[in-house]
């Protein structure tokens, strides 16, 4: 038994031993070679460098992409609509051109239109077009309209006629065959010039935006643009500044005002309603404030004539309440105009009923004379307010080549005075054509018989 308890011994002393020498010897060999253990560490970085470009690759595939759109730090926008432009998803790729859009400088913003080209001829080009000509006029208007400008002379052969000519032609500046590109183009661009510096904008609309017509659209555009920033100086402008020339509906004051105000405040009742109400009611010229407050109203009665009435009713102002009620009757009427009689009727104040009902039934004549006719005969009481409903729609019906009607709907007019001036259009003319069918009606007709002298007198020829 001592044999193999001495062999035991034997092995329990040599195997540590011999993981003693193992530990010096390689201690000892890396010592000598440190070159070598340089290039181990060395290629143990790079495995591991290798490893995390792998991963970075798996997680972000655009990378190459995005970096193509950046240019020392900053997002190149050419580059994002060349990018946008290869996109077949038209929805994204809309997206990616008005991300791109914003991006856009003075400077880079023409190469932008140039790539525009690409996209096929259609609707989708024109909004893309329209959206960046837009951005352009913003960024710099005199620049963006001298480019348009060169288009125009390039499309037309150089027919501008000079200076003096722009917007005098069919297809110039503000004219009103406005079908072009060109004239698209144009419209955007003052639009978008006159949200960044209206002053100069308007002055260069008033310059160069007026027609052989009389119409502006480039004034028009202008002041659309301006109001996107600052409806009220953009309506007090069109107001005081705005050339008459320029405004082809304009109608003076106590007729309406201007085409150009009325549109831009109609746009800032539907847009805000009490602030457009305030700003009316805080005009000091009073015909200003009078067309105003009528224009509100008329446009808060096409959507609730039950609140325009009540904003009418609570003006304290008699000129402005007036002006107030006579638009609420004007715009209900558009709407439910037997409705707007029977509330105009019922107004208390005499005068202002005469004018309210006056107000809702010349504007139900214009639309159906003949359904304004049953109304009148069917439901107003025999006095002046018929009268003057019956003299109203004489004149609606002779507009729609209805003499016959006219006539009697005349003949229900009790004051002479004004049966006689209302008679004398109709029966001048009728005089004239056919003497003896008009003779035997005014002979036969129950007018008085001064009334009846009247009309068949000769008149004499007018100097």
């Amino acid at each position: 038994m001592a044999a193999p308890k001495r062999n035991l011994s034997i092995l329990l002393f040599i195997w540590p031993a011999t993981l003693v020498l193992a530990f010096f010897f390689g201690r000892l060999t890396l010592s000598n070679d440190p070159a070598a253990s340089y290039q181990a560490a060395l290629e143990n970085s790079k495995e591991n460098a290798k490893a995390k470009s792998s991963e970075v690759g798996k997680i972000e595939t655009q990378s190459l992409d995005d970096a193509e759109m950046i240019m020392e730090g900053a997002i190149d926008p050419i580059a994002q609509i060349r990018n946008a432009l290869a996109e077949n998803d038209p929805l994204k790729q809309m997206a990616l051109l008005t991300e791109a859009f914003s991006n856009l400088n003075k400077h880079n913003i023409k190469e932008g239109i140039a790539l525009l080209d690409s996209l096929p001829d259609g609707r989708f080009k024109q909004q893309m077009e329209t959206l960046l000509y837009n951005i352009w006029g913003k960024l710099d208007g005199p620049a963006a309209m001298e480019y348009v400008q060169s288009q125009v002379e390039e499309d037309t052969g150089g027919g501008r006629g000079g200076r003096g000519g722009r917007g005098g032609g069919d297809r110039g500046f503000g004219g009103d065959r406005g079908g072009s590109s060109s004239f698209r183009n144009s419209t955007a661009v003052m639009s978008g010039w006159a949200e960044a510096d209206p002053q100069n904008a308007v002055a260069y609309a008033a310059e160069n935006g007026s027609s052989d017509g009389g119409r502006n659209t480039l004034m028009l555009s202008a002041m659309q643009g301006w109001a996107n920033t600052d409806i009220e100086g953009a309506i007090n402008y069109a107001i005081n500044d705005v050339p008459e020339s320029t405004d082809q509906n304009r109608g003076g004051r106590g007729g309406g005002g201007g085409g150009m105000e009325n549109f831009l405040i109609n746009r800032y009742v539907n847009e805000d309603p009490q602030a457009a109400s305030q700003w009316a009611l805080s005009q000091t010229d009073p015909e200003v404030r009078n067309d105003a407050v009528g224009t509100i109203a008329r446009s808060m009665a096409a959507d609730s004539p039950e609140d325009a009435a009540l904003w009418a009713q609570a003006i304290s102002d008699p000129e402005a309440q007036s002006e107030a009620l006579r638009g609420t009757a004007s715009g209900w009427a558009r709407e439910d105009p037997a409705a707007a009689l029977d509330w105009a009727l019922n107004i208390e104040d005499t005068s202002v009923s005469s004018e309210a009902t006056r107000s809702a039934l010349s504007t139900w004549a214009r639309e159906d004379p003949y359904s304004a006719s049953d109304y009148v005969l069917e439901n107003m009481e025999p006095g002046a307010t018929k009268d003057s409903a019956a003299a109203i729609l004489t004149q609606n019906l002779l507009r729609q080549q209805d003499p016959g009607n006219a006539l009697a709907m005349a003949e229900s007019i009790t004051d002479p005075e004004l049966q006689a001036q209302t008679l004398a259009p109709i029966t001048e003319g009728w005089l004239k054509k056919n003497p003896e069918e008009a003779t035997n009606w005014i002979q036969s007709s129950t007018l008085p018989d001064a009334a009846k002298e009247a009309l068949l007198t000769p008149k004499p020829p007018r100097p």
